[in-house]
């Protein structure tokens, strides 16, 4: 029988220093810490702040102390620490209450100086980045949700689980299949203490991630659902169209297999192995377009999002639908249906 080490996200070394490793065998457990390790911390991080103010360093030890005994959930002991980080340091405080839902702008708010400030220290910003990176998830912006928890590590974090369900959230909902088996696999696997909900949540992506295949229906159900999320957020730039292009491609190879079958011709099924697997309600890989020479640009003027659809004849267009009607599963037909009212909605603005 293999032995397996369960280790705490960080170890304490002294009653005020607190390190964490470098890294851990494929055996290990990831572990929360307890809540008086992380209030060691806590304190070990107070004092990296140089805080005299008796008042501050009084109402930190109440927040710890009025728990005393309990053992909370990690995302429980995550929130004492963002009110503890909120006490003794003023920037944190003023950008807490900015992390409102539902949100009343489209950008998100402005977290950079946070997220830069190298004096405020690991134990800060990996916690502070999985705090944040919540609020992010919440708003459906998985780009900046990964890119904020990529600077967080497990050994600093006092959930250690809740940041690679977050990070699984992300890399799912982007299409990231390889990256996000990886995540769920150390979360289901090599996690301890990890909470029911997140458990059948990152069971259920599991399932999907490892079922996921290139061009199927429901990798097309996929792109529909980045692309609307995208709309939502007003992001309708060059990755927006690039996706709506390969969503317009692929139902265009589908449709034409599916003729050609009902034709005689031998093109195979439209849904090829699209039936295999759960119905993925997250989105297509996605990064940031950086200038005007990206990769996969696309040009407006010769790729209109859509217009493969749109522009059909009436009779076409009528083919096309009783063939999806006819061939395509229930729900792929109404998510089709959806995502070109949607495009049809936004070109007429």
């Amino acid at each position: 029988m293999q032995l397996h080490r369960v280790l705490p996200a960080f170890v304490l070394l002294s009653s005020w220093a607190v390190a964490g490793w470098a890294e851990t065998a494929a055996t290990d457990i990831i572990a929360a810490p307890r809540p008086d390790l992380v209030q060691a911390r806590v304190r070990d991080w107070v004092q990296s702040q140089k805080i005299s103010d008796a008042v501050k360093l009084a109402v930190v030890e109440e927040l710890w102390k009025a728990h005393a005994g309990a053992t909370p959930p990690a995302e429980v002991v995550l929130d004492r620490v963002i009110q503890s980080f909120a006490v003794v340091h003023q920037p944190t405080a003023d950008f807490l209450p900015l992390m409102v839902l539902p949100a009343g702008e489209l950008s998100p708010p402005d977290a950079e100086t946070l997220l830069k400030a190298k004096d405020l220290g690991a134990f800060y910003q990996s916690n502070f980045r999985l705090y944040f990176s919540k609020y992010l998830v919440h708003r459906e912006m998985y780009e900046e949700a990964l890119e904020t928890l990529e600077g967080a590590t497990i050994t600093d974090s006092v959930d250690p689980a809740g940041l690679l369900f977050y990070k699984a959230t992300c890399q799912k909902a982007l299409g990231l299949r390889e990256p996000g088996l990886l995540t769920l696999e150390q979360l289901l696997k090599r996690t301890e203490g990890v909470a029911p909900r997140y458990h059948s949540v990152a069971t259920l992506m599991q399932y999907d991630l490892g079922n996921l295949e290139e061009k199927s229906l429901d990798d097309v159900s996929n792109k529909m659902s980045d692309v609307t999320r995208r709309l939502n957020l007003a992001r309708a730039g060059q990755k927006t169209q690039k996706v709506e292009k390969e969503i317009v491609d692929l139902l265009d190879e589908m449709i034409k297999k599916m003729e050609d079958q009902s034709n005689g011709g031998g093109g195979g099924s439209g849904q090829g192995k699209a039936g295999k697997g759960m119905q993925s309600n997250s989105a297509a890989q996605d990064s940031r377009v950086k200038g005007s020479t990206a990769p996969g640009e696309v040009d407006k003027k010769k790729s209109k999002p859509g217009a493969n659809w749109g522009n059909l004849a009436d009779k076409e267009r009528a083919k096309v639908k009783n063939l999806i009607s006819r061939d395509f599963p229930a729900h792929y037909r109404q998510t089709i249906e959806e995502y070109f009212k949607k495009l049809a909605t936004r070109d007429s603005k």
